[in-house]
């Protein structure tokens, strides 16, 4: 799991209602995520959904955010603070789960990496740590996409309101 807190200030070039801004920035939310659930509130409400593309083999994470819009008295200014946390979507966890019993499994047949010797040596222990710290990698790096792309929908945002 991993915790997401982005926030930005934008200078309206005009009065603006939270309405207005509020969905301009769930359109942009919803070119890079799924959105299962959104809360009601103008000013205050949830999103939850999934990261990745839905004809892939995966998804990547799962969202749940709090967004939080405060315009300030003199309307030239409002504050879009977005947190929550992102974790590996479950189709993520059972296609990595699956690949690595998959390569045990190979890993039994003859002729793959050491199979003459009685046990195990160093390479099978060095192959599959190997593996791992890639789904490791892997997993936190989908994971920070979703920071990267809710940075990406605040900026837009100020580009059209700003």
């Amino acid at each position: 799991m991993k915790h997401i807190e982005v926030s930005k200030k934008i200078e309206l070039k005009k009065p603006v209602p939270v309405t207005e801004l509020k969905k301009t920035l769930v359109e942009y939310l919803e070119k890079t995520t799924e959105i299962e659930a959104l809360s009601d509130g103008d000013t205050q409400f949830k999103v939850k959904g999934t990261t990745g593309s839905p004809s892939g083999i995966t998804r990547h994470a799962r969202l749940n955010l709090d967004i939080s819009i405060k315009c300030e008295e003199d309307e030239k200014t409002a504050r879009v603070i977005i947190s929550g946390y992102a974790h590996a979507a479950r189709s993520l966890v059972i296609f990595y789960s699956f690949s690595f019993f998959v390569l045990l499994l190979v890993g039994l047949l003859p002729g793959f990496i050491e199979t003459s010797a009685e046990n195990s040596g160093a390479i099978d222990a060095l192959f599959f740590l190997i593996f791992g710290i890639f789904i490791v990698f892997d997993v936190n790096s989908k994971l920070s996409v979703t920071k990267e792309h809710l940075e990406t929908a605040l900026e837009s945002l100020n580009t059209t309101f700003g």
